[in-house]
């Protein structure tokens, strides 16, 4: 019997995270014909390539910097597009502060030396008040604590930038948002006895000293604290993928031969796994999702008798064994804000029919925000560094008793998120009293099949004050229709105010506000197994998978694409009113859709000619949810309030 099978994923999240993409949030700058690049926040053409963007965590436009390889120019951040940036030199020292024209006075913020973040050039290199502050202090926190001394220089850092948004009421204390320094504002520094240097930071005389300018007594350390964390969360968020498919390093990374491994291990007895996996990090710091795993001995020869080399027969697995579906419950030990390498315990995959012990992702290091690397040379490439460092690789182990599997694994991160504007997420936490407020808000999506012999299904939701998703299911709930009665959680056991358990099922990314356009962009996993029908589905990660089958399995080619997904809010916002309702889009105004990566390839199998064993019946009913479309109704016990 012949058989012949093919699964080349497209990997452009990967790829992109090398050569430094970014998500929806990301900003592109494209310097008129004939610019030197020298701008108002850029010492550079942030087109070249020894130039470098940095955005900021928090969005604080007018922020002072100097770049060390300009001896004649300084700059200031500026907004665009959701985020604040400017841009230097690749390599340079980065001196910041905040000081205002006619005088001498400034609050220093420390010189960050830009290879801290990158030493390559990649899109949008993210800085962060941790960053500044560790600068300041000369070294790195010990610990996410409110009194480790670079931890507290950090927290005086937001308690100034938040004492000065809220200036005549533009922000409230505690909402991250931004704000302007702007040289009327800045020239007053006139007025403090003093310039700022880090000592003050250190012992608290800042505060004092400041307080002709600004007055950051109105920030507690608890809600300054609870910002820093905001903010290390959100840098982390956005999509990790990881896929099986082996793939040749680019020409110019300098290494010949060598190919990034995927997700892939072997066991003594000579048995292999290759996975693949997709999880969400949101706004608080839970990552969930799920992966795929086959499990078995490769082939060492094609039915023609051609010898496979080493890093693509275990392709073949794909060709006999039915994928197993591994879920990533919500946890908080995926990589530490701080390090950025993984969290001390282990991220856990359980398998989903308890076949084995979980799979347990051990080690590994997120570089440049982008990518974590399971190899030598994806890590020299990644860093452009000619040393290894194993302890950064990514690595994972699993028990199928009495045998062990351990691997290595490379991750891209896609999709980062932004700060969420108050226009967009009006809260009872961030507009004044007799403002109305549109979040927490619930809602109803509602699952179309492209293989109608399945039937719609409904699921209740939550956008919740943070920007973070749950499920919202009724106590009653029946396979096709799970919508909710906007019930109150408990964040801690995620158990709703009606007993029912609830989950962690995505985020937003970020807001638009234009005249007919005040969206939110979402994406949601869908991974545990109480959501039935919709089990396995995932939508808005702007993720593509390519499957393509021979022609004697039965299968013909196709392409799935998860595209964005925004919620317009419109209508909320400015009737005050569910009345008009919402609607859900992609991001070209078209029909939102969704796909099931699980069901694809449980189709593959399927159509495989004479498999054995054949698939069971449930596994047949699977292979036909692999996409569909999407819409959104307003459900009747949701209403807009007014603070």
């Amino acid at each position: 019997m012949k058989k012949q099978i093919w699964i080349p994923f497209t990997l452009t999240a990967l790829m992109a995270a090398l050569n430094g993409c970014g998500g929806e949030g990301g900003n592109i700058h494209v310097d008129p014909p004939g610019s030197t690049g020298v701008t108002a926040s850029t010492s550079c053409s942030t087109t070249s390539t020894d130039c470098l963007e940095f955005v900021f965590d928090y969005p604080v436009a007018g922020l002072n910097f100097d770049c060390s390889s300009d001896t004649t120019n300084h700059f200031i951040t500026q907004n665009s597009s959701n985020a604040v940036s400017g841009a230097c030199k690749l390599g340079d020292t980065v001196t910041f502060s905040i000081k205002g024209q006619g005088t001498d006075k400034q609050i220093k913020l420390g010189a960050v030396d830009l290879k801290t973040i990158t030493s390559l050039k990649i899109s949008d290199a993210p800085i962060s008040l941790v960053d500044i502050a560790t600068a300041m202090v000369g070294k790195a926190p010990a610990s996410l604590d409110p009194n480790d001394e670079t931890i507290k220089v950090a927290m005086g850092l937001v308690k100034i930038f938040q004492a000065a948004g809220a200036v005549n009421e533009k922000n409230a204390i505690g909402d991250l948002q931004p704000m302007e320094l702007d040289e009327d504002y800045k020239s007053n520094l006139k007025n403090i006895s003093q310039s700022i240097d880090v000592s003050n930071f250190k012992d608290g005389s800042y505060a004092a000293l400041l307080k002709p300018w600004v007055d950051v007594s109105q920030v507690s350390d608890q809600t300054a604290f609870d910002v820093v964390v905001k903010m290390l969360n959100m840098q982390n968020a956005g999509s990790f993928q990881s896929d099986f498919l082996p793939w040749p390093l680019p020409a110019e990374s300098g290494v010949d031969q060598q190919y990034i491994e995927g997700f892939h291990g072997k066991s003594l007895l000579g048995n292999e796994i290759i996975a693949n996996m997709y999880l969400l990090s949101d706004r608080t710091g839970h990552t969930f999702g799920y992966g795929l795993q086959w499990k078995g001995k490769p082939d060492d020869k094609t039915s023609e008798g051609t010898i496979i080399s080493d890093s693509l027969k275990r392709l073949t697995l794909i060709s006999k064994i039915a994928p197993k579906k591994m879920n990533a419950e919500a946890q908080t030990n995926w990589i530490n804000p701080l390090t950025k390498k993984l969290a001390s315990s282990p991220f856990v995959f359980s398998m989903a029919d308890q076949s084995g012990d979980p799979l347990k992702i051990t080690q590994g290091r997120l570089i440049n925000g982008y990518i974590i690397t399971g190899t030598e040379a994806v890590y020299k490439q990644a860093t452009g560094s000619k040393e290894g460092d194993a302890a950064s690789y990514g690595k994972w182990t699993q028990q199928f008793s009495p045998e062990q599997f351990d691997g290595s694994i490379d991750v891209s991160k896609t999709n980062p998120i932004t700060y969420l504007d108050k226009k967009i997420l009006t809260t009872p936490n961030n507009v004044k009293s007799g403002e109305y407020y549109v979040f927490p808000m619930y809602a109803t999506l509602n699952f179309k099949f492209s293989d109608t012999s399945v039937k719609d299904v409904k699921l209740g939701i939550v956008i919740d004050e943070n920007g973070d998703i749950r499920s919202d299911i009724r106590p009653d709930a029946s396979a096709n229709d799970m919508s909710g009665t906007c019930a109150s959680i408990n964040p801690a056991t995620m158990v709703d105010s009606n007993g029912v358990q609830q989950f962690r099922i995505g985020t937003t990314g970020t807001g638009n506000y234009a005249e007919t356009d005040k969206s939110l962009t979402i994406r949601m996993i869908l991974t545990n197994a109480k959501f039935g029908l919709l089990e396995g589905i995932i939508l808005g990660l702007n993720q593509n998978l390519s499957v393509r089958a021979g022609s004697d399995t039965g299968q013909s080619s196709q392409t799935l694409t998860s595209g964005g997904v925004k919620i317009n809010l419109h209508n909320l916002l400015t009737d005050h009113n569910t009345t008009r309702g919402v609607n859900m889009t992609n991001f070209s105004n078209a029909e939102a859709n969704w796909i099931n990566i699980h069901a694809a390839y449980q189709k593959v199998y399927n159509n495989i000619k004479d498999i054995s064993p054949a698939p069971t019946p449930a596994q047949q009913d699977l292979a036909k949810r692999v996409n569909g479309t999407l819409s959104i109704d307003l459900p009747s016990c949701y209403t807009i309030k007014q603070k």
